[in-house]
C-alpha cells in the first residue's frame, strides 16, 4: 500500500520549520532535515518536490557568517607553537638517543673485553659524553 504524500504546503511549512530550528540552533539546514521532519526517503522528496527545494529552500538559507573565521589565526598561532615545541623535544629525544647508543656502545665493548679477560680501566667520568645543556 503506498503512502500518501504531503501536499505542497505541507512540505513549505517543513521546510519554514526546519529553516527556524537551525537558525535557533546555530547550525546549517539540510534538505536531510527536512526528508527526516516529513518521515520521506531521500529519492521520493527529490522526484517529487526538487522544485521547492530550489525555489523555496536554497535561497533561503543563510550565507557563511563573516565573524565565524575570527579564531582561525588564534588557532593557527597555537598549533604552530605546538608544532614547534614537538620539534624542539623531538630533536631532544634524538640527542638523547645518540647518548644512550653511545654508552650502550662503550659497555659492550667493556664487557666483551672482560669476558675475554683484559683488564679494562674505565674512563674518568669527565672525559665520558654528557648530555647537552639546554640554552
Amino acid at each position: 500500500m503506498k503512502r500518501a504524500l504531503p501536499d505542497t504546503d505541507t512540505v513549505k511549512a517543513a521546510i519554514d520549520t526546519v529553516l527556524g530550528e537551525a537558525a535557533s540552533s546555530g547550525r546549517r539546514p539540510t534538505v536531510a532535515a527536512i526528508e527526516r521532519h516529513l518521515g520521506i526517503p531521500h529519492a521520493t522528496f527529490h522526484r517529487h518536490y526538487a522544485q521547492l527545494i530550489d525555489s523555496h529552500f536554497r535561497p533561503r538559507i543563510p550565507g557563511p557568517r563573516a565573524d565565524s573565521h575570527t579564531d582561525r589565526p588564534q588557532a593557527a598561532a597555537a598549533k604552530e607553537g605546538n608544532l614547534r615545541r614537538l620539534r624542539q623535544e623531538n630533536t631532544d629525544l634524538r640527542r638523547t638517543l645518540a647518548l644512550y647508543e653511545e654508552a650502550i656502545r662503550q659497555l659492550t665493548l667493556e664487557n666483551d673485553a672482560l669476558r675475554n679477560g683484559a683488564t679494562v680501566v674505565p674512563l674518568p667520568a669527565r672525559s665520558r659524553v654528557s648530555p647537552p645543556s639546554r640554552p
